[in-house]
C-alpha cells in the first residue's frame, strides 16, 4: 500500500518516472542495493541514490513536478497533513499485518487477541479520521493534499486486503 501512496503523489505532481515491481525479499532483488532495509517503496534517483520509506519519498517528490504542493509549508498546517499521513500509514500497517497473518496456515496463525489488537488499531484510526474530517470536503483545508491521499490509499487497501471489515457502517463520513 505504501508504494501506492507514492504512485499517487507521482501522478498528482505529474512527475515522469519508470515504475518497476520488485519484492525486496526476492532472491536477486535489486531493492537492497538502494534500500538497506530491503523494503518497498524505494525511489531510485537519476544519480543512483535510493530514497526509502514512503514519507521520505513523498516529502522529496512534493518539491518536484508541476502539480500543486501536497504538503503545506506553514508548520501548523504541515503537521496536520502529516498526522493524516500517519493515520493512513497506521491503518495500512495494521491491515497489512492482518492480511499477511491470514495467509499463514491456521495452526501457525497468531492468537485471536493479536488479530483484535490489529483490528482495534484500524477502528481507532478510522474513528480519528472521521472526527478530523468533520463536514469538510477535503481531509484538511480547502484543497486536495497528502491528507486526502493518505486516507484514500489506506481505505482502498483496507477494502482490498480485508474486505470483511465493513468500515463504512461505523464510519460513514
Amino acid at each position: 500500500p505504501y508504494a501506492r501512496k507514492v504512485r499517487i503523489v507521482l501522478a498528482e505532481k505529474q512527475i515522469p518516472h519508470e515504475y518497476e515491481v520488485q519484492r525486496g525479499s526476492a532472491p536477486g532483488s535489486p531493492v537492497p542495493q538502494f534500500n538497506p532495509l530491503g523494503k518497498v517503496p524505494t525511489l531510485v534517483l537519476d544519480d543512483g541514490r535510493g530514497l526509502y520509506d514512503s514519507p521520505v519519498i513523498v516529502e522529496y517528490l512534493d518539491g518536484l513536478g508541476k502539480g500543486p504542493r501536497l504538503i503545506p509549508d506553514v508548520p501548523a498546517e504541515r503537521i496536520e497533513v502529516r498526522l493524516w499521513e500517519a493515520l493512513g500509514d497506521g491503518i495500512a500497517e495494521a491491515t497489512v499485518n492482518i492480511n499477511h497473518e491470514r495467509r499463514e496456515p491456521a495452526e501457525k496463525q497468531k492468537e485471536p487477541a493479536w488479530f483484535q489488537r490489529q483490528r482495534d488499531k484500524v477502528d481507532r484510526g478510522l474513528a480519528a479520521m472521521e472526527k478530523r474530517l468533520g463536514q469538510g470536503q477535503f481531509c484538511f483545508g480547502s484543497r486536495f493534499t497528502l491528507a486526502d491521499i493518505a486516507a484514500g490509499y489506506a481505505l482502498g487497501y483496507l477494502d482490498f486486503a480485508v474486505p470483511d471489515i465493513e468500515w463504512r457502517k461505523a464510519h460513514p463520513a
